[in-house]
Parts: C-alpha cells; sequence; structure tokens
C-alpha cells in the first residue's frame, strides 16, 4: 500500500472514499462490493488496491479520521467554563460536522464487528466524560455513580449529533442553540 503524500495520491485516496461514502448512502456496506467502489470511483482495480487492502480497510480509515477529529473537539469541550464559550465551541462543532453530514449519514449506518461508528463515538464521549469527572472530584461533590452519568452524557450527545445530521439542512446553528437552551430549561423541570 501507498503511503506516499503526492497530491496524486491525495487526491485518488479522496475520490476513492467519496466514492465510498455515495455508493453507502444508497446501499448497505455488505452489499458493497470492490468493483461497485472502482465502478463510482472511475479506478481500476489495481489502484484500489494500492492504497486499501479491502472495503473494511478502507472503512476503518474513514472511522478512524473521524474519530480522531472528534476526540479533539471533545478534548476542547471539557476546558471551556462558561456558557458563552460553550455556544462558540458548539458552533463550531455544528459547522465542521455540517461539512461532513454525507460521511456521518453514511457511516453511522454501518456496525460490522470490527469498526462501527456509533459505538466509538459514545466510548469517546464516556471516557472523556469520565476523565472529567475525575479532574473535577464530581464524585466528593454528588452522589451520582460516574458510569450513569457518563452513559447518560454520552447518549445525549451522541443522539444530539445523529439528529443534527439527519435534520441538517431544516436547522441552523442558531436553532440548534435555541433547542439546547430550551432542552436545559425543560430537563431541569422534568427531573
Amino acid at each position: 500500500m501507498a503511503n506516499n503524500t503526492d497530491l496524486r495520491v491525495l487526491k485518488t485516496r479522496e475520490n476513492i472514499k467519496t466514492s465510498f461514502i455515495n455508493l453507502l448512502l444508497i446501499k448497505d456496506f455488505k452489499d458493497i462490493t470492490i468493483q461497485n467502489i472502482i465502478d463510482e470511483a472511475l479506478i481500476g482495480r489495481s489502484t484500489f488496491y494500492d492504497h486499501y487492502c479491502d472495503k473494511y480497510d478502507l472503512l476503518k480509515q474513514l472511522v478512524d479520521e473521524l474519530i480522531t477529529d472528534f476526540k479533539l473537539y471533545i478534548k476542547g469541550r471539557f476546558n471551556i467554563k462558561s456558557h458563552d464559550d460553550f455556544m462558540i465551541f458548539f458552533l463550531s462543532m455544528i459547522d465542521f460536522y455540517s461539512k461532513q453530514r454525507n460521511k456521518l449519514l453514511a457511516l453511522l449506518k454501518v456496525h460490522t464487528e470490527s469498526v462501527d461508528l456509533y459505538n466509538s463515538i459514545i466510548n469517546v464521549l464516556k471516557d472523556a466524560c469520565s476523565s472529567y469527572f475525575d479532574s473535577m472530584q464530581i464524585n466528593t461533590k454528588f452522589s451520582i455513580p460516574k458510569e450513569f452519568f457518563c452513559r447518560i452524557y454520552a447518549s445525549i450527545v451522541m443522539t444530539s449529533i445523529q439528529w443534527f445530521v439527519e435534520n441538517n439542512e431544516d436547522y441552523t446553528p442558531q436553532d440548534f442553540t435555541e433547542l439546547f437552551s430550551t432542552l436545559k430549561i425543560l430537563s431541569s423541570e422534568l427531573l
């Protein structure tokens, strides 16, 4: 497999990834063949294999890229102290993921034994929350099990991400900030 960063190599990889994402939007992962990918990308079979071992390798690399980006956002999230800073962070995250909407829509549908974007994001969120929980010594301030809190946090964030990606075209980032403000009020009243 080529590890070269030549512009042609980068363009070819991007073409293969985009073609694969386009296929995932209309077909199930299990039904996609290498032939489908190379036909969509307008490349030869050997070109595909110069860059990826198989469709699972391509899937893993796409998910790994998203998880790497997501970890950077989440790391920044737990350094935020004010509501205004959170809103700036939140809007930048929405903007970033709006640009990756098709990729997220496609990859969130795929669940294999070794690659699952949804569960990977949940795990990143739980781990980040757990680290934050420990660093802030939350369990000494409140009597709530850390695992319980982190699962709820991860579920809320993941549900929000998935809902945003699915409904992205109908809402602006400002709409989402208003939704979250309302959610905060409603959750305090319901609980």
